[in-house]
């Protein structure tokens, strides 16, 4: 192991390299040497024509991470879980400027380790019928994508996805501490992501891997069991020389030791959550909770099912779980969104998503932006907004009891209850149940072949997919089918013959009783 400082390290890196890097939004991802990239190739103009291999979106969703290293000309090839509102590259992929893949987030977390073990790629049914399909898109995000990376293969009869892995040729990996010998732990940081796997796939490709840390340690300091990634996995070290802006813990912290699970916090009793739509929803998501019950909850909506779960008095009967590997304790939201507090465990990312793909999940919460009439799901791309799959694909075909939470408009919606009814005060601009989708993320023809339970919950119905498209089982009180949710989508939905009316006590502004319902 050499110690080097950034510049040098971005020095490394040569035109036309395979770079895969590290992180979930801001956890373990190496600011400083991005940064460095990026200044390098202002000055130098290299490196040029990168191929970026990532599993999550890295960076704080604006102007820092990979974003770094998305000046013009930089990327040739980009291969990522998700975008994280990198506008760069998102205009650069419209534009046809670099070729643009999305893969599914746990298919690149166990790419790395397929790679690490000499297999260079990933062989799974995540993704049949969904944009990742090479009958459908293949993957690509834009024309300049010519290469088909996904194959579809038969084995014993049944269907799989072959998503092909680039070469490698530099892993940037970030971790709290170094030795001497190059054994890096992860005491400070918010999760372990994919460090490892990323070391030992360079590694195995005769890749260079360097890592930026905080602090610098004698070995003889040095915990074997804190290290997480030996030194003879590790080429080069370089020492953060602005933690506080560039070795952040999240975009919200630069160290929380809660975050770090180094100390657990007594939470407060949280203020109850107003009965709006969105409580609506949740509400009627957490009667489908059972105590013991080991759960994935997505961003927005879903979030809130949590908090009604506290509310209702069994959010502890509860596990939740994280895909970056957080296993148990409060998951924390918006700049914190992949952290924890409290958690039992953090595993590397690609273990949760075997965890996941293998059914280990009880249920699974998740928004929906679009929905066509078979219950097709796009969360993904909106026109020429890119966002990118993500985990949604390895969490919706893997889960048996789906539950996608989401108001049946958006844009300017406005709505309250009152004396136990909803009433509609001003409608959303925006339609979410159309004809036609640009992306489809989540296939209901395959969710409805592999057997699985998937429920649609909105603020004024629940739906269910069928073979012959969405049907209407249960209404909220005060609404009117035809004006307030048939309207209010581009097709004709069925209406049950047994239609019932959502429970009456998800309209009242007191508690429901949950919990002992539960028992």
């Amino acid at each position: 192991m050499k110690r080097i400082n950034a510049k040098e390290a971005a020095a490394l890196i040569n035109d036309g390299d395979g770079l895969i890097v590290s992180g979930f939004l801001l956890q373990t991802t190496p600011s400083e040497l991005l940064t460095a990239m990026g200044e390098r190739f202002e000055e130098e103009g290299a490196p040029k024509d990168m191929t970026v291999l990532q599993a999550a979106g890295v960076g704080n969703n604006t102007d820092e991470g990979i974003y770094e290293i998305s000046h013009p000309g930089m990327i040739k090839r980009y291969i990522t879980g998700h975008f994280a509102n990198n506008q760069r590259l998102i205009d650069q992929a419209n534009a046809n400027e670099i070729e643009a893949y999305n893969f599914p987030q746990g298919v690149v977390s166990k790419m790395y380790r397929n790679i690490a073990s000499g297999f260079h790629g990933e062989l799974t049914k995540v993704g049949l019928k969904t944009f990742c399909d090479p009958r459908v898109e293949g993957a690509k995000i834009n024309d300049a994508a010519k290469e088909d990376l996904v194959e579809l293969v038969t084995l014993d009869n049944e269907e799989y996805l072959y998503y092909k892995a680039p070469k490698i040729d530099v892993a940037l990996i970030r971790g709290t501490t170094a030795d001497e010998l190059g054994n890096i732990t992860f005491e400070e940081e918010a999760s372990v992501v994919d460090a490892r796997e990323i070391a030992m796939a360079a590694k195995a490709s005769g890749g260079k891997v360097i890592v930026q840390v905080k602090y610098m340690a004698d070995s003889c300091s040095v915990n074997r069991n804190d290290v997480i990634i030996p030194g003879i996995f590790v080429d080069y070290v370089v020492l953060s020389e602005k933690p506080e802006t560039k070795h952040r813990q999240t975009p919200a912290n630069f160290y929380d030791p809660a975050i770090a699970g180094q100390s657990r916090v007594i939470m407060e009793e949280a203020a109850s959550y107003p009965l709006n739509e969105r409580k609506i929803i949740a509400r009627r998501a957490a009667m489908e909770l059972a105590p013991g019950d080991v759960v994935n909850l997505g961003i927005g909506i879903p979030e809130v099912v949590g908090i009604v779960a506290n509310e209702e008095g069994f959010g502890h009967d509860i596990t939740l779980t994280l895909e970056d590997g957080m296993i148990g304790g409060i998951p924390l939201g918006g700049a914190n969104f992949g952290a924890a507090v409290n958690a039992m465990v953090g595993l590397p990312m690609n273990q949760q998503f075997d965890f996941y793909n293998g059914g280990g999940l009880d249920c699974a919460f998740l928004g929906f932006a679009e929905v066509n009439a078979r219950g097709d799901i796009n969360v993904s791309r909106f026109g020429k907004r890119i966002a990118g799959a993500g985990g949604f694909i390895d969490i919706s075909q893997s889960t048996q009891d789906i539950y996608f939470c989401g108001t049946m408009t958006a844009g300017g919606l406005k709505e309250r209850v009152e004396d136990g009814k909803l009433i509609i005060e001003q409608e959303g601009k925006r339609k979410k149940f159309l004809k036609e989708l640009d992306q489809i993320t989540y296939s209901a023809e395959h969710g409805l072949e592999m057997g699985q339970n998937v429920t649609f919950i909105t603020d004024r119905c629940v739906m269910k997919p069928s073979k012959d498209g969405l049907v209407i089982t249960e209404v909220a009180p005060g609404v009117d089918i035809q004006k307030d949710i048939i309207d209010q989508m581009e097709f004709e939905p069925i209406v049950a013959d047994d239609v019932k009316p959502m429970d009456p006590i998800i309209f009242k502004d007191a508690p429901m009783g949950l919990k002992p319902a539960h028992r």
